[in-house]
């Protein structure tokens, strides 16, 4: 063990070998639960990772939030520690783990959103999973401009996949679209829930195709919409409120959020990947 507690033999740390989910916490109840611990438990399933014991992993979550307290914890799942080498234990022996801080500031204002340089590649087999290894993600931030927040990244074949830290909707005539599930790209919670309220389409989207937009969004787990008020230099419209659909959005301090928070039951975790939005939407987009 190192003086910070965290093992050095650990794959998470030494190959990025695990998953992770970014949790919204609104005075100490996690935000869209049921989605975040479906994807959890789908990626495990799809890495050929064992699962935790529910009672784990929410245990582990209650421990880490601070009662009655606003904001973002950061749930790690690895397949602990192992010998050198790529190969795992024959019976990994899983690292669960969880952080809690403070919510940043709210969002001022609507986006300016441009195209990134980096590229954002990745294997079938990661598609859709919120994987530890998010080095694309980190060139393509700091690839940014100083005044910027969020880009477009592209795949290998030029496509539009999504934001840096985020997944992008937009509208043309009166349907609501989003970039289709392709490799590198991680599937929102935020964005499954979208899909189901707006009913959106996933499409293949070439950069040019957003000239056909004429009202956009990106929406991530801490901020569940975020306007787009220039879209690769084109303005757009950028109304007060979230689009309407099934199920309305909440202003949750400065944050738009689908619910006020889930209590750490464990009933939350059997019913993960059955009953939520993630879940609908997955078993369409990755079987």
């Amino acid at each position: 063990m190192n003086p910070a507690g965290v093992s050095l033999g650990d794959r998470g740390l030494a190959f990025g070998d695990g998953l992770f989910e970014t949790l919204f916490v609104y005075r100490g109840r996690p935000v869209a639960l049921g989605d975040h611990l479906a994807r959890l438990r789908f990626g495990l399933r799809r890495l050929g990772l064992p699962e935790p014991s529910g009672e784990r992993v929410l245990s582990v979550l209650a421990e880490a939030i601070e009662p009655g307290r606003s904001g973002v914890c950061k749930l790690m799942v690895t397949a602990g520690e192992g010998p050198r080498g790529y190969r795992r234990p024959a019976r990994p022996e899983l690292t669960v783990a969880a952080r809690f801080g403070p919510l940043p500031e709210p969002p001022v204002g609507a986006l300016a959103v441009t195209v990134n340089s980096v590229p954002l590649l990745g294997l079938p087999a990661l598609r859709g999973l919120k994987h530890l290894n998010r080095l694309p993600q980190v060139l393509a931030q700091q690839a940014l401009a100083p005044e910027a927040t969020e880009a477009l990244m592209r795949d290998g074949e030029g496509r539009v996949v999504s934001g840096t830290m985020s997944n992008l909707f937009w509208r043309e005539g009166h349907r609501w679209l989003t970039p289709r599930l392709v490799d590198g790209m991680v599937a929102g919670t935020r964005r499954a829930g979208w899909i189901e309220r707006l009913d959106a389409e996933a499409v293949p989207c070439g950069v040019g195709r957003l000239a056909a937009a004429s009202e956009a969004f990106c929406c991530n787990a801490v901020s569940a919409w975020r306007p787009i008020a220039s879209l690769l230099g084109r303005p757009l419209s950028v109304p007060d409120q979230p689009p309407a659909g099934r199920g309305g959005l909440l202003l949750l301090q400065g944050f738009w959020q689908p619910d006020e928070g889930q209590s750490l039951e464990h009933t939350v975790w059997r019913e993960a990947l059955e009953g939520s939005d993630w879940a609908r939407v997955a078993r369409r987009e990755l079987g």
